[in-house]
């Protein structure tokens, strides 16, 4: 979910920086408590589990739906007692897994929109093609699917209305805004791969491997940019995988230079 540019023109206000504020934070957000201060960022560590049916594999479609599956059901379960034990609100989110490009939640499943989480229905769906999904490494589908799980944890606690609603001046304020959002599911997706990658990344190429990837992707020279620097990227999925806690994913107090 990205706020889109065509709606630029509706989102215009005029913002007032503090002077000096301009390189470490040239666009602040401000007055959105459920963004800066959400309760999730006090919820603690995630407590480790075991997955190890969630050990993700592409050896065909079959084996990717299942495990894709196996570790939606941990996500779901680790991240259940989670809000419990910090006494939030929590709703689960279903997975549905395609193997050939299909409609869903008004939205073409296909090549260039290979996962999306639909927000009115609580479900998130991932197209296990032969095409991309099995044919990409293992290793970055673990970031991926925690990181669409995230978007379920964004929306639940608020922080995606918070974002829909935040006001911006211009089209580099709003893909900032933007790549805060994305960078922070990455990170919380981390969070949990964390707590269960004693099982579940056992036998992977390991969490370093998945970091050089990252490095390597990334909207460098891209436009519009909505998802950061390879370099932020895998530093804010460093940053959640190492803490294992929410409270380090808080990207929208972070600088410019962190999101960028």
């Amino acid at each position: 979910m990205f706020k889109p540019l065509a709606l630029l023109a509706s989102g215009l206000i005029v913002v007032l920086l503090t002077p000096g504020t301009a390189d470490a934070l040239a666009y602040p957000i401000r007055d959105s408590p459920v963004l800066t201060d959400n309760s999730l960022y006090d919820s603690g560590k995630i407590k480790t589990s075991a997955c190890s049916n969630g050990a993700l594999s592409t050896d065909s479609s079959a084996d990717a739906k299942r495990t894709l599956t196996a570790l939606w059901r941990c996500m779901n379960a680790s991240w259940s007692a989670h809000f419990k034990r910090a006494e939030l609100p929590f709703t689960s989110v279903k997975l549905v897994v395609y193997t050939k490009p299909t409609r869903f939640c008004g939205r073409n499943l296909k090549k260039g929109l290979y996962s999306y989480y639909c927000p009115a229905t609580k479900t998130a769906a991932i197209l296990a093609d032969k095409e991309y999904y099995l044919a990409t490494r293992v290793i970055y589908h673990f970031q991926f699917t925690a990181g669409l799980y995230s978007q379920h944890l964004q929306h639940i606690t608020g922080i995606t209305a918070g974002f829909s609603e935040a006001p911006y001046n211009g089209e580099s304020e709003l893909l900032e805004q933007n790549r805060r959002w994305s960078l922070q599911s990455g990170c919380l997706g981390a969070v949990f791969l964390k707590s269960v990658w004693k099982t579940a990344g056992q036998g992977s190429e390991g969490w370093p491997a998945l970091m050089e990837l990252m490095k390597m992707n990334g909207d460098y020279g891209s436009k519009p940019r909505y998802y950061g620097k390879g370099k932020n990227i895998a530093s804010w999925l460093d940053r959640g995988f190492k803490s294992g806690d929410p409270g380090s994913c808080n990207t929208w107090k972070a600088s410019s230079a962190q999101i960028a």
